[in-house]
C-alpha cells in the first residue's frame, strides 16, 4: 500500500498541490474581505462567509482531482493497464481514493485555520468590522469540513456514471450551492445537515468502489 500512494503522490504531483494551496489562501482574503465589509454588522458572523469559501472551494478542487486520478484514468485506459499489475485492485482504488480524501481534507483545515486567524486579526485593526470564534462554532465548522468533504465524493459516482471527465466538476459547482445553504442554518439544523451529508458521502464511496471492483467499466 505504501509503494501504491508513493506512485500516487508523484501523480498527484504533491508540490504543485502545495504551490497551489498557497496561492489559494493568497487570494480567498482578496474575494471574502471587500464581501465582508459590505455585508458584516457587528453579528461577528463573518465566519460563516469564509466558511462556506473554503468548503466551496475544496469540492470543486476535490472534484478536479477525482477526474484528473481516477475517471481520466479510466477514460484513457491507463487503469486497465494497471489492472495487470500483481496489485489487487482494491488496493489501488483506496490508495487513490484514501490519497485525495486526506488530502483535500488536510488542505482544507489548514486553510481553515490560516483564514479564521487572519480575518481575527483583521477584526482588531478594523473599527467597523467584528469577527468573533467560539468552541462550539469551531467544532461545527470541523464537522462541516468533514461531511463537505464526505459529499464531494458524490462527484466520483457521477463522473463514473456518465464516463465523463467534466460530469464531477460541473457536479462539485452544484453542490457548492447546497454549501452555501447549511451554511446560513442554526447550528441544530447544520448537524442534521452534516449528518446527512456525511451519509450521502459515504454511501456514494461505497456505490463507486463496488462499481469498479465488480464491474469492467469500459469508457
Amino acid at each position: 500500500m505504501k509503494g501504491l500512494i508513493k506512485i500516487e503522490l508523484k501523480k498527484l504531483r504533491f508540490k504543485k498541490e502545495i504551490r497551489n494551496l498557497v496561492i489559494a489562501n493568497l487570494i480567498l482574503p482578496v474575494i471574502a474581505l471587500p464581501l465582508l465589509l459590505m455585508v458584516e454588522d457587528t453579528s461577528g458572523n463573518g465566519h460563516t462567509l469564509v466558511s462556506m469559501f473554503i468548503q466551496s472551494l475544496f469540492i470543486v478542487w476535490q472534484s478536479v482531482l477525482i477526474s484528473s486520478l481516477i475517471v481520466e484514468e479510466f477514460k484513457t485506459k491507463t487503469m486497465m493497464q494497471l489492472y495487470t499489475y500483481p496489485v489487487k485492485r482494491s488496493s489501488l482504488i483506496f490508495a487513490k481514493m484514501g490519497l485525495i480524501f486526506v488530502t483535500i481534507l488536510l488542505f482544507s483545515f489548514i486553510t481553515s485555520v490560516v483564514q479564521h486567524s487572519l480575518f481575527s486579526i483583521l477584526a482588531l485593526a478594523l473599527t467597523n468590522f467584528t469577527y468573533s470564534l467560539d468552541l462550539i462554532t469551531i467544532l461545527g465548522m470541523v464537522m462541516t469540513s468533514v461531511s463537505a468533504v464526505l459529499l464531494a465524493m458524490l462527484t466520483l459516482t457521477v463522473g463514473m456514471w456518465m464516463k465523463s471527465t467534466i460530469a464531477p466538476i460541473v457536479t462539485a459547482f452544484f453542490l457548492t450551492t447546497l454549501v452555501g445553504n447549511f451554511n446560513g442554518l442554526t447550528l441544530a439544523n447544520n448537524l442534521v445537515f452534516m449528518v446527512v451529508m456525511g451519509i450521502v458521502g459515504i454511501a456514494c464511496v461505497i456505490i463507486s468502489i463496488r462499481d469498479i471492483l465488480t464491474k469492467d467499466l469500459i469508457f
